[in-house]
């Protein structure tokens, strides 16, 4: 599964290929991955940049955003349009004016696009949902004692709650612990406040080396724009 690292890769990536192009088409091939609004209604509008907050990319057009989560297994290919291509995992494609398209793949079909007006999409869920990264100022020991405080679930499966702090997933949570020497099945409303400085500390240094190496290429994941991930070594 895409987590932090992985999704900021696809994000850089994906930057200088398609900020300033204008799409002129757009193809569903599966309605359900559609969340908000009518794809149609982005056809004319330019791409202006591509911003991230936790596992969410954020496609920002003149009037819209485009909110877009891998999930498991999505990955972006971008090619020319008359490419031979393999449609049978493609559910959406963005055509451009420039003769390139963005086709987004995903095998189990668990990947999310939501429309949302650029003025409101920053007070409307998906957006409201993820907490702040680690990386944020507001993420102190304070912040998640008061969050945490009736937690009597394990710290892994608090970490892995992107409602509270996001951008760790499975594998940067076990990176995350093992460094602070905090068992996975510790309690979390146990955890002193030197422990929980600890793990801001080590949150913040793992997904910044893992950004550093273009995330973790291991299983299905890959950037899938020729990009591989090397924290895994």
């Amino acid at each position: 599964m895409p987590e932090l690292p992985e999704v900021e890769t696809v994000r850089k990536t994906l930057y200088p290929l398609l900020v300033h192009h204008k799409i002129i088409d757009v193809r569903v091939f599966m309605n359900k991955i559609i969340k908000t609004s009518k794809p149609q209604i982005f056809i004319g509008q330019t791409i202006n940049d591509i911003q991230r907050i936790g596992k969410l990319i954020i496609f920002v057009l003149d009037d819209y955003v485009l909110l877009s989560h891998l999930r498991m297994e999505g990955k972006y290919y971008y090619q020319k349009q008359d490419t031979p291509t393999n449609w049978k995992h493609i559910l959406l494609v963005l055509k451009f004016e420039n003769n390139y398209q963005l086709c987004y793949h995903d095998t189990r079909q668990f990947g999310t696009f939501h429309l949302q007006p650029l003025s409101a999409y920053q007070t409307s869920k998906p957006y409201t949902n993820i907490g702040p990264e680690p990386f944020n100022k507001n993420v102190t020991t304070q912040y998640l004692q008061n969050k945490w405080k009736n937690k009597k679930q394990n710290i892994k499966a608090s970490l892995l709650d992107q409602g509270v702090m996001s951008g760790l997933g499975n594998i940067y949570v076990d990176e995350v612990l093992f460094y602070a020497n905090i068992h996975p099945e510790s309690i979390t409303n146990h955890l002193t406040l030197v422990q929980l400085q600890t793990i801001i500390d080590k949150s913040i240094m793992v997904l910044t080396k893992a950004i550093k190496l273009g995330g973790s290429s291991i299983n299905s994941y890959t950037s899938s724009l020729g990009v591989k991930g090397y924290y895994q070594n």
